[in-house]
Formats: C-alpha cells, structure tokens, sequence
C-alpha cells in the first residue's frame, strides 16, 4: 500500500457519519501529499504544498494556539484526500491568524465555535477555534 492508500484507510477507519468530521494534523495531511489540488485548488498563483505545509505548521507558533488540524472534506477515489479548512484553536487573536496565512489566499480567516462532532477528537467540540477557509 503507498502513502496515499495509507493515509486514505487512515481516514475511513474513522468512520462514516453524516455530520461527523475527519479531522487530520498538518503532518499527516502533508506526508507524501504532491497534489496541488489537495488544498488551495481554487486560488490564482497557488504557492505550491511546501508554502502550505510550512505555514499552517508554522500556525503553531502563535501566542495562545493550543493546535492545529486540518478537516478532510472529500475523498475522491485515486486523488489525495482535499482539505479546504484549517481549524487554529485556542485564543489566538484571528488578526495573527489572518497575517500569517496572507500568502496562501484564503476565502475567509473568522474566529467560531466549533460544533461539528469528531469521533477523534471529541474534545474540541464547542471549543473556540479561528477557521481558516478556502472556497
């Protein structure tokens, strides 16, 4: 089995559910990923998977973020899982946020309240998050 394959049974065996989120670390995301329509598909000048990679992990290192992941949104069959969420929790202002994630364009950078269930981490429900998204 190669990495994709890997990491696409890593996902389904979190199981099903409508309404229910796989969520995912950046390492995991990132590990063997080399497609650019993975995340970020929709913006112009896309800045390639290593500018993603290193500032979504690089999230972490702003004042009050207890962690970082990634909301796989869809699973198409021989295509890398896509992602077009980042989810910052903790307090961090959404501002530091925003600032940090300039070069990657995204849709929207709003602070929320988490309320999608996760069989992975249940703890982060009603948790406050910054959403970080692309449409």
């Amino acid at each position: 089995m190669n990495r994709k394959e890997e990491f696409i049974q890593f996902i389904l065996n979190m199981g099903e559910s409508e309404g229910v989120a796989w969520l995912v670390t950046p390492e995991e995301f990132f590990d063997g990923n080399d497609d650019l329509g993975s995340i970020g598909c929709n913006i112009s000048n896309h800045p390639g998977l290593d500018v993603f990679q290193q500032t979504i992990m690089g999230l972490r290192d702003l004042p009050g973020v207890e962690s970082v992941w990634m909301e796989i949104t869809d699973l198409e069959e021989g295509e890398w899982p896509f992602s077009e969420t980042v989810l910052v929790f903790g307090s961090v202002d959404e501002s530091l946020v925003q600032e940090k994630v300039t070069i990657l364009q995204p849709s929207e950078v709003d602070p929320h309240i988490y309320a999608t269930q996760t069989k992975r981490c249940p703890e982060l429900l009603n948790q406050r998050c910054v959403v970080v998204w692309w449409d």
